[in-house]
């Protein structure tokens, strides 16, 4: 039988109790933990496309971990609400619902697509670090910038849309 080891023994995971998320004058994220303020707060989720609402870790300014979130769902609300907030600012991700063209300059793709936020040209350094297949039907791009995008089911797209996908995936 093989042996697991307790993972959440490894994690500095901050109990709901001792915490107190908000968001200052300035929207960015503070920490009250017991007492003691965190101000302008890092987030990023442990695992973001497989369980978004937990395992979220907290960092001061330099990037050092505070502690781990384990579910949002634990949080007061007015704490998930900003924690929430700060997420969506950290994972900013618009949703591709057209592509116009796919042009390569020196084997560099520009992307110029249509999204939920409006329209969008950027380019992606490279297809096979920068494009990733979720369950064959999902597609996350990273952009030359670090921005994100989703496509959230190429087959649903229109059939150029379709085609430009297909070529890269």
């Amino acid at each position: 039988m093989t042996s697991h080891p307790a993972l959440t023994g490894d994690l500095s995971l901050l109990s709901p109790r001792d915490i107190r998320l908000y968001l200052d004058d300035f929207d960015d994220l503070t920490l009250d933990l017991r007492g003691e303020i965190h101000k302008r707060i890092g987030v990023h989720r442990a695992f973001p496309l497989n369980a978004p609402a937990k395992f979220i870790v907290l960092q001061n300014l330099d990037g050092s971990e505070i502690g781990i979130v384990r579910d949002l769902g634990d949080l007061d609300s007015d704490s998930r609400d900003a924690l929430e907030i700060a997420l969506e600012q950290a994972y900013f991700m618009p949703r591709i619902l057209k592509i116009n063209s796919i042009i390569s300059n020196f084997h560099v793709p520009t992307w110029d697509v249509e999204t939920d936020r409006g329209h969008r040209v950027f380019e992606i350094p490279s297809s096979r670090r920068d494009v990733r297949v979720i369950d064959d039907v999902r597609v996350i791009l990273r952009d030359a910038d670090g921005n994100r995008y989703e496509i959230v089911d190429y087959r649903r797209l229109d059939p150029d849309s379709i085609a430009f996908v297909e070529t890269i995936v």
